[in-house]
């Protein structure tokens, strides 16, 4: 893929892989992403002109990456981890009440400042139905507000940015960027990357 995309100036990142399994232990992960990064600058996509994405996925992994790749990450050169910060699947979200997934947004700032170099390469508005049950249209698109705020507060703090789930998605208004903004629910910072 880097050597076919190689001279394509558009090309400003590449993914090494997508959502890694949880069960692939770090430090084999963190050898693959090794070699993956010496095959892209081998086919002459260089730093500086080609970030390299390396997925640690969910925010759960963040220290066992940070304590391999501590060691070595300085001789890799624009290496971008990637975060897919969605609040929506999984035991440990559903459990959470609305005001803890807010306070949970929010604090991603504090995960996303401590990493070297990082975007969220993946996020949404969804939430689980336990969090937003009972809730009016009226409430809701108040409760999106929000939820869109703290996180682009948040992800506004990743040094490469951020990437929204889809651009329309026929999934609900909280997968679809496109009817979020033309909603007015999502609006993009005045400093912000869209």
């Amino acid at each position: 893929l880097a050597k076919r995309y190689v001279r394509r100036s558009c090309v400003c990142g590449i993914g090494v892989c997508n959502e890694p399994s949880m069960s692939i232990p770090a430090k084999l992960l963190a050898k693959y992403y090794e070699r993956a990064v010496q095959t892209v600058r081998q086919a002459g996509m260089r730093a500086g002109e080609v970030a390299v994405l390396l997925p640690i996925f969910s925010e759960i992994r963040t220290s066992e990456f940070m304590d391999i790749w501590e060691a070595s990450y300085p001789r890799y050169e624009d290496c971008v981890f990637d975060f897919h910060l969605r609040q929506s699947f999984g035991t440990y979200w559903s459990m959470k009440t609305l005001e803890r997934h807010m306070e949970a947004a929010a604090a991603r700032a504090t995960l996303l400042k401590s990493i070297p170099m990082c975007c969220v390469g993946e996020w949404s508005l969804a939430l689980p139905s336990r969090a937003i049950v009972g809730c009016d249209k009226q409430e809701l698109r108040g409760i999106y507000e929000r939820f869109a705020r703290l996180q682009l507060e948040a992800f506004e703090t990743a040094t490469h940015g951020w990437f929204f789930w889809s651009w329309k998605s026929s999934a609900g208004l909280p997968w679809s960027l496109r009817d979020l903004l033309r909603k007015r629910v999502l609006a993009v910072p005045s400093h912000g990357r869209l």
